[in-house]
């Protein structure tokens, strides 16, 4: 075989190796675009899957606020009884004190 022959089969192999090449590309980036557009129907660049996720964060998140709230408010109900309780038996024990006081001075 010639020398010029062995080139130009090599120059073909390239030329053909190079096409291939471009066709997967082309390929590929047709994948990628679907893949994009499957992740993203509402083509606002944010993946639908993370939108939700976000959604449910934020649900849960004002949920979470609400029940802090709640338990706040019962808290709250529950420092209110208790100091109405403490605050009575404060003053029984002054009433107490001074009866005893009172008693002590007779005797």
């Amino acid at each position: 075989m010639d020398f010029k022959k062995i080139i130009d089969q090599v120059k073909d192999k390239a030329e053909d190796l190079k096409e291939k090449a471009e066709d997967l590309t082309g390929q590929a980036e047709a994948r990628i675009k679907e893949a994009r557009e499957s992740l993203d129907k509402d083509h606002d660049g944010i993946p639908d899957a993370l939108q939700g996720m976000s959604g449910k964060a934020k649900t849960l998140a004002a949920q979470a606020e609400e029940k802090a709230r709640e338990l706040a408010e019962q808290a709250e109900a529950k420092f209110d009884k208790v100091k109405a309780e403490a605050e009575k038996i404060v003053d029984s024990a002054r009433e107490r004190l001074k009866s005893a006081g009172k008693d002590d001075k007779k005797t």
